[in-house]
């Protein structure tokens, strides 16, 4: 029997690209082997797959090419923006088995994106909306219920409408993994939204999502209040990019939006994709630290130290000193103690700002 291998570099959820891939080959009799480890297998064709651009991955794809050359087929975003699955793959029903999964549904009812942010590589991976890209059918096993929508901007399809409808009247759990664009909420949509079981990427309680990017969007947000607050009391979470091109007073503008509005807010540091860096300003530093460093957060969790940590890391940069109301507030819930690795130096620890 002939036999391909498919090396899962970083996945953090099943690879949907791969799952088609190993429905494409199984379905031609061939024997599918995935896994993480970077190591030779004897096979007949072989396909790797990268979602991150980072040194971790970089590192993986390196030893893979070095251990197959051109006999390996790589893709994903970590590795290329142009790589395409070609069309008689990418019509394949997933191999959900692949990752002996069975938790939920994975899929894009649409693909791309009309807009053309600085720090996404959507519209020039996948190009413009496509709003009749795939239906429900296309990846949705029989009896399955819970589904993960990889959309990147579904609420601005000009069939957004017949998509939710179509959820509700099938009574999906679904999670909105790539959150849902405020600029695009509107109150007919709302009135939908409200009606879909929108839940975590667990799917394990009520969430729907929303990002905010920028400090325009973080307006809009407020604008558009009335319709959050129709989800319900802790529904709405608002992933919060940061370590792109913001200054500091602007990201604490939008946290402090997500506080007034009662959002649970889930910060992420931008990652790097293959054209594009970070482009921190050199006049970052432009308000009062200990504003900053007084942010109550809605919970404890160190999701929301990640931001306090990145202020703290760059601070260091410039200043060359730790700015000890800022650790004190990176340490105020949780690994305490840790704080003590810095008090240990005071001579890299100031109590007065910018100094």
């Amino acid at each position: 029997m002939k036999k391909i291998v498919i090396y899962d570099i970083d996945s953090k959820i099943p690879n949907l690209a791969l799952m088609k891939i190993s429905a494409y080959y199984k379905k031609r009799g061939y024997d599918v082997k995935i896994t993480r480890d970077i190591r030779y297998i004897r096979a007949d064709n072989y396909f790797g797959s990268s979602v991150f651009h980072n040194e971790r991955s970089n590192l993986k794809i390196s030893a893979l090419l070095d251990l197959f050359g051109s006999d390996i087929q790589m893709g994903g975003s970590g590795c290329s923006l142009k790589t395409r699955l070609p069309d008689e793959i990418d019509a394949c029903f997933p191999d959900y088995e692949l990752y002996n999964h069975k938790k939920y549904a994975i899929g894009f009812l649409t693909r791309g994106c009309n807009k053309s942010c600085r720090f996404c590589l959507v519209p020039r991976k996948e190009g413009r909306l496509n709003s009749q890209y795939a239906t429900f059918d296309d990846f949705v096993p029989k009896n399955q219920r819970n589904i993960m929508l990889l959309d990147n901007n579904i609420l601005s399809s000009d069939n957004a409408t017949e998509i939710l409808e179509l959820i509700i009247k099938k009574e999906y759990f679904v999670n909105f993994s790539q959150t849902l664009d405020i600029d695009y909420l509107t109150s007919n949509n709302a009135g939908l939204l409200k009606n879909i079981k929108s839940v975590n990427s667990r799917f394990t309680k009520p969430m729907i999502y929303f990002s905010c990017n920028t400090l325009r969007q973080s307006k809009i947000f407020f604008r558009k209040e009335q319709h959050l607050k129709s989800f319900g009391r802790n529904v709405v979470t608002v992933i919060i990019m940061f370590g792109f091109n913001t200054k500091l007073s602007e990201d604490y503008a939008i946290l402090m939006m997500a506080k007034k509005l009662g959002l649970i807010p889930f910060v992420q540091e931008f990652m790097p994709v293959l054209d594009t860096t970070s482009q921190i300003p050199e006049d970052y530093f432009d308000m009062d630290l200990d504003l900053v460093a007084a942010i109550k957060f809605r919970t404890n969790g160190q999701n929301n130290e990640k931001f306090l940590r990145y202020v703290n890391k760059l601070y260091f940069q410039k200043f060359d000193k730790y700015y000890l109301p800022l650790l004190k507030a990176i340490y105020r819930y949780n690994n305490k103690l840790a704080i003590n690795k810095y008090l240990r130096k005071p001579n890299l620890i100031s109590q007065k700002q910018y100094a």
